[in-house]
């Protein structure tokens, strides 16, 4: 069956000890299955840098329905966050994408929940995106052999295409996938850079999945000034079949509209 994600997005609040859950819904798991989740991870962003403001806190996952085991609770795992600046002058903080490792069997149509607690308050509430990686097995640990990649530049909320991927002919599976965000452009007020990207095929039947970039970035409220830190960042294992030759259709979406582009690189390795 192969690797999937699924992901959630949405706003945070703006008060102390505020629990918020993340997204419109929750996520419910494909039928079929049994279904084994191996990764739970969580970004946020500021949308506004107010000085001496924060974010972070924990990122809480519940088991709403279905079977799930062992279950989660309490389920309370790290979402780190940005500390507080002096100035609205301040250069964007860019914070990396943290994947924990977890091993839950889920049933088909389990509905899992993912929640915020905000430990601090802040003026504007921020942006978050969440999610798991499941699918039939844990993918074995492994040293890639090909990789490939391929770009764009966009400044669009909506999905945009990136471009596609002609793996080799002796290809048999995906074995890491990363997506790596990038603000080479203007910077405005307001605008936080979050998002996710996702692959597809028409030469064969691929397991739908959203993954998250490497990073994301806080917004700023005035004129940033200095660098930021670029923290380190690893492929996203995974292990999806394929067939040789197979063309792969790459698509990214940043949750926030920005006047700048959003540079978007997506990698795909593969044996």
């Amino acid at each position: 069956m192969g690797t999937r994600a699924a992901i959630l997005q949405g706003a945070g609040a703006t008060g102390a000890a505020s629990t918020t859950q993340i997204g419109a819904a929750d996520i419910t798991l494909p039928s079929g299955g049994p279904w084994t989740i191996f990764g739970l991870w969580g970004m946020v962003a500021k949308v506004t840098a107010v000085a001496a403001e924060g974010t972070g806190g924990d990122l809480i996952v519940q088991a709403v329905a279905g079977d799930l085991t062992p279950d989660p609770s309490p389920g309370k795992y790290p979402l780190i966050g940005s500390p507080a600046q002096m100035g609205a002058n301040h250069g964007n903080a860019m914070l990396p994408l943290n994947i924990w490792p977890v091993n839950w069997q889920a049933s088909g149509k389990a509905t899992i929940r993912l929640s915020y607690y905000q430990q601090l308050a802040i003026t504007t509430a921020p942006r978050l995106a969440a999610g798991i990686l499941f699918g039939d097995k844990i993918p074995p640990p492994v040293n890639f052999r090909f990789c490939d990649s391929v770009g764009t530049a966009f400044a669009s909320a909506t999905e945009q295409t990136v471009g596609s991927i002609t793996l080799a002919e002796k290809a048999k599976r995906i074995t890491g996938v990363m997506g790596v965000l990038n603000h080479g452009d203007t910077i405005t007020v307001a605008e936080p850079m979050i998002g996710s990207f996702r692959l597809a095929s028409s030469s064969l039947l691929m397991p739908p999945a959203n993954f998250p970039f490497n990073v994301c970035m806080d917004s700023s409220d005035g004129t940033p000034a200095g660098e930021t830190g670029m923290p380190h960042s690893n492929f996203i294992p995974v292990d999806i079949p394929i067939d040789g030759g197979a063309i792969i259709d790459v698509f990214a979406t940043t949750f926030v509209s920005c006047t700048g582009n959003a540079e978007v690189r997506v990698y795909l390795a593969y044996e």
